[in-house]
């Protein structure tokens, strides 16, 4: 710590008690930060990316249907331009169909999206797919 008298600045011999606090806190959060990426090394395995799809609302009276989703990607891989596809059906034939791309779901990590339809999905059967991705 450095000390002034008068128009001179001396170095104390003594740190202060401040600065082996925040050495000492500094040095907890480094060696944390390095445990963790170091768990996070040692349990990675390496796999093909999956998803899971789950509605959350569907909303809208007349003009464009909105069907709010949330999708998780359960692995450890990421994925980038990851396309969902979703289509409704009425009576055994398909209505029509949305598409969205998502330019990138990390790893175990949850993302939402919207698709919007002219008919109301409500009124038929409703199924949310990924169609595709790619490795970043």
């Amino acid at each position: 710590m450095t000390t002034s008298k008068g128009n001179k600045h001396t170095e104390s011999s003594d740190p202060h008690w401040v600065e082996w606090v925040t050495g000492a806190i500094c040095t907890l959060l480094v060696a944390a930060m390095l445990g963790w990426i170091a768990y996070d090394i040692y349990r990675y395995q390496p796999e093909d990316a999956r998803f899971e799809i789950a509605v959350t609302s569907v909303e809208g009276q007349s003009g464009p249907y909105r069907v709010k989703f949330d999708i998780h990607n359960l692995s450890m891989t990421t994925a980038a331009q990851v396309q969902v596809r979703g289509e409704l059906q009425q009576d055994g034939t398909m209505q029509e169909s949305a598409d969205v791309t998502f330019d990138y779901v990390a790893s175990e990590s949850k993302d939402a999206g919207t698709l919007f339809f002219r008919n109301d999905p409500r009124r038929g059967t409703l199924n949310l797919n990924v169609s595709g991705y790619t490795e970043p």
